[in-house]
């Protein structure tokens, strides 16, 4: 993918890579990831869409999920580092993104804590400061908690505050960064957006090593206490998905400072997915170094939808696909039955899979419309 001359004419050559190595590919893994990322789940979490049929395209020919992704994520920066391309300040910088989403998607089958995922995640996250580093939206901070340092993405308006805040959580896959496309419709309707890396995750993981104990939630009070600062006196929300989907149910039922709380496909019971035996072994990444089975099982029940944690009084938005394999409808309605606020709804997707990719316009429009509607009707300290 480098300037390179025919004749008189010089030409910009779009390739696909061609070496990516075959000797490490993991041929469980990569049907695995072909089967799990879905065109519209690469889209939901950053990655662009050529860069995502051509990773596709890649590992249906039988590439490393991993070395198909890295190879794309390569071709892009050097790109943006040819002097000799024509480039604009936000053209290198969509570049930056681009691959940063690509490095970010490559270890999602990783199954351990290896120094070359954390090398692979660390310089995903360099490249999306550098594609960020122009946009003053952007921040990056560190929270201080009882637990350890939490990393996140605050994204603000470009409108005069005080603005409010809402907190955006991904879950087992989908960190701070993958949900920069979720946080920014959010920034578009007024709010300020923190995107959140929770204990276990992404740099709060790999930098920090900070990790999810069965006490996660008292860190959560650190976070809680950056957040109504932020806020300036203006209403606090929260927006979480899949595992953070239930992790924001609890973080409200303890800190009640939100005045509306979304959940994106809520999981339930995050324990009993521990049947599963790779999926167990990427849960136990969250959990440390080298946790024994029983660590990791007391981390994941300590996070239990169970009735008698439920205390959430603010408004409620659940979003339930009803072709959901990890939440399922009836539990879906058993969660929006126990939740005790008196200000409740689900927006309901048909043939909605988890965590609702496939209809993006649809689920940006309901939570931002909704969050609007109740943060515009939420009593202020002053009232």
């Amino acid at each position: 993918m480098t300037a390179r001359s025919r004749s008189t004419l010089v030409v910009d050559d779009f390739r696909y890579p061609g070496d990516i190595g075959r000797t490490d590919v993991d041929a469980a893994a990569t049907t695995a990831a072909l089967r799990q990322f879905s065109l519209h789940r690469l889209l939901a979490y950053g990655v662009e869409a050529g860069d995502a049929l051509r990773l596709m395209d890649l590992v249906a020919e039988g590439k490393s999920w991993r070395g198909s992704a890295l190879a794309l994520a390569d071709q892009l920066l050097v790109r943006a580092d040819d002097a000799d391309l024509p480039r604009t300040v936000r053209s290198q910088a969509d570049l930056f993104a681009r691959a940063s989403a690509l490095q970010r998607i490559s270890q999602v089958m990783d199954l351990g804590n290896t120094a070359d995922r954390r090398a692979t995640y660390l310089a995903a996250a360099a490249n999306f400061a550098t594609a960020r580093a122009h946009d003053r939206r952007y921040e990056h901070v560190v929270i201080d908690t009882v637990g350890g340092p939490v990393a996140a993405w605050v994204i603000t308006p470009e409108t005069e505050g005080p603005h409010p805040v809402v907190l955006v959580h991904g879950g087992v896959d989908g960190w701070s960064m993958d949900w920069e496309g979720t946080a920014l419709p959010l920034v578009e309707e007024g709010f300020v957006a923190v995107v959140l890396d929770g204990p276990g995750q992404g740099e709060t993981r790999f930098v920090h090593r900070h990790y999810l104990t069965p006490h996660w939630l008292a860190s959560y009070e650190q976070i809680c206490d950056y957040l109504v600062h932020r806020a300036a006196g203006m209403p606090v929300a929260a927006v979480g998905n899949s595992m953070a989907g239930a992790l924001v149910v609890l973080i409200a039922s303890r800190y009640p400072i939100f005045s509306a709380v979304c959940s994106n496909g809520p999981v339930i019971s995050m324990a009993s997915t521990l049947v599963r035996r790779s999926y167990a072994r990427k849960l136990g990444t969250f959990c440390g170094e080298a946790p024994t089975d029983e660590q990791v099982r007391a981390v994941f029940e300590s996070m239990e939808l169970s009735a008698d944690r439920i205390e959430l009084t603010c408004p409620f938005l659940l979003l339930q696909g009803d072709s959901d394999p990890m939440v399922s409808l009836e539990d879906g309605e058993r969660l929006l039955d126990q939740v005790p606020s008196p200000d409740k709804h689900m927006a309901l997707f048909e043939r909605g899979e988890h965590v609702i990719n496939r209809y993006p316009a649809d689920k940006h429009h309901v939570t931002r419309t909704w969050l609007r509607n109740r943060i515009d009707r939420a009593p202020r300290p002053s009232e």
